[in-house]
């Protein structure tokens, strides 16, 4: 759950820093299902599994694989959209990794589906993300 709060501040902080709107968009969305994944979890703490803490199935995302190969810069009050959208890609892939870890090594079956529905999740973001950085940067000349 602290990885999800930490997220979640990160791009609500994040949103309030950009000028580019579709950036600050994308960002406040994503600080919003960081939200409801540390929701989810706190449920789970609380209630104990339930299949609806995992909503709606989520078609297989594509990893565009993007922000895997670009130089992540600290971030500070002075970082670009740039900076921002590669901070967040590799910030989603290290989510995903983490839940996809978690959940090859959950002692049950419940919970392996919970860590790949949130694994799978931060995936849906890395490649929104990355499709914003593709529109933004990678323009054809």
């Amino acid at each position: 759950m602290e990885r999800e709060i930490a997220a979640r501040d990160l791009y609500a902080g994040l949103a309030k820093r950009v000028s580019s709107g579709q950036a600050r968009e994308l960002l406040q969305d994503l600080a919003t299902q960081e939200e409801g994944h540390r929701r989810r979890l706190e449920a789970l703490l609380e209630r104990g599994f339930s299949p609806d803490l995992l909503g709606r199935a989520n078609k297989r995302v594509v990893d565009l694989r993007i922000t895997d190969f670009l130089q992540e810069a600290p971030l500070d009050e002075n970082a670009d959209v740039q900076q921002v959208l590669i901070a967040a890609g590799k910030r989603e892939a290290g989510s995903y990794d983490l839940y996809s870890a978690l959940a090859s090594i959950a002692e049950d079956q419940e919970m392996e589906a919970l860590y790949r529905h949130l694994a799978e999740q931060e995936l849906q973001h890395k490649y929104r993300v990355e499709s914003l950085y593709e529109e933004l940067f990678y323009t054809e000349v």
